[in-house]
């Protein structure tokens, strides 16, 4: 009797466990990274991430979403890339059994990299998915910062871009007393451009600076921008000493 009731038990035990097997099969995958945003510069590498749980058969794809067609167009399936461009490519690990990172990466980045990415899991029942917007910028700078100069100095500002050549930075001027603007003390300033091997640099300069110069000076290159304030005051160059 006892052994009854003990292979009873085994055998109770053995399909409450192929039960629990069929139900982990059927649960549908879950994406557990959630959609973000993410800047670099032109020419880093790119590692866009997608964390994964209950993978089980189905396959984890990457798009990306192109705008003349309005639609989102394959890159990956799996460990298969479809794209013909080499700076692709696809890795995953697992820490877990049923959990999973799948990797979409992209070396040496353009411009034509910035967009919308799709990770997604799909099947005739549903799918999951999450966007990544990724935004390639180019390396700028102005110099200097912040500058204090008395009345009637020379002031100059260099504002410049890494990895292209541009003569397309514009200035633009904010005065700390929202009175006077940019294009009215044109004949105060010019402008000088300078290419070399991917570099462009605008400088611009202030003959014979005066207080109503004073402000918030920014060039801009497409979305990308950078500031500097200068002061110009009698004696002030002996306060801030």
């Amino acid at each position: 009797m006892l052994s009854r009731i003990s292979k009873l038990t085994q055998l109770m035990i053995m399909i409450h466990g192929l039960i629990a097997a069929v139900i982990s099969n059927n649960k549908f995958p879950q994406i557990l990274t959630q959609t973000y945003n993410q800047t670099l510069n032109i020419s880093d590498t790119a590692i866009l991430t997608c964390h994964v749980k209950n993978l089980g058969n189905h396959h984890v794809t990457w798009l990306k979403y192109d705008s003349n067609t309005l639609t989102y167009l394959p890159l990956t399936v799996g460990e298969q890339v479809f794209y013909s461009d080499t700076r692709y490519f696809v890795s995953s690990y697992s820490i877990l059994l049923d959990s999973s990172y799948w990797n979409l990466e992209i070396s040496n980045l353009k411009l034509s990299d910035e967009g919308i990415y799709e990770c997604k899991i799909s099947n005739r029942r549903g799918s999951v998915s999450i966007q990544i917007h990724l935004q390639v910028q180019i390396p700028m700078t102005i110099k200097p910062s912040r500058l204090y100069v008395e009345p009637g100095s020379s002031v100059e500002l260099d504002c410049t871009i890494y990895n292209i050549n541009t003569s397309s930075i514009t200035w633009h001027f904010s005065s700390l007393n929202h009175t006077h603007k940019y294009n009215i003390y044109h004949y105060d300033i010019y402008e000088k451009y300078h290419n070399e091997k991917n570099i462009s640099k605008s400088q611009l300069i202030i003959r014979h600076a005066q207080p109503y110069h004073s402000g918030l000076w920014t060039c801009t290159y497409k979305r990308q921008r950078r500031s500097a304030k200068i002061f110009v005051e009698k004696g002030l160059l002996r306060k801030t000493r």
